[in-house]
């Protein structure tokens, strides 16, 4: 069982229940929504599905890590930190995730 993760790009380190350190290549599965070799379309559309899922369950909600895993392997960090910018900034070009916030109510903060 895993104690604890902690990851950069594709690596993760994992602490094991004996307290040693492994590093795991961790890459996304395949997903058929995406069969092309251009990874900008899947990039972005992890990037929102992540945004929706703590929009909608909270910032500490596990299961929205798998998207978080997803986007951060496929866009490239310059990618990432421009659109947690423009929504920090209320301008992030999406009308997908617009539409979608105006549709769900947001999560209750902890």
């Amino acid at each position: 069982a895993v104690v604890s993760t902690q990851s950069t790009g594709g690596r993760r380190e994992v602490e094991m229940p004996d307290g040693t350190t492994k590093l795991f290549t961790w890459v996304p599965k395949y997903d058929p929504r995406y069969p092309a070799f251009n990874q900008a379309p899947k990039c972005k559309q992890y990037f929102i599905d992540f945004q929706k899922c703590i929009w909608r369950k909270g910032e500490g909600y596990k299961p929205c890590d798998w998207f978080r895993h997803h986007y951060e392997h496929v866009c490239p960090a310059g990618w990432v930190d421009t659109w947690n910018d423009q929504l920090d900034r209320g301008v992030f070009p999406s009308k997908q995730l617009l539409k979608w916030q105006l549709k769900h109510p947001k999560a209750e903060a902890e």
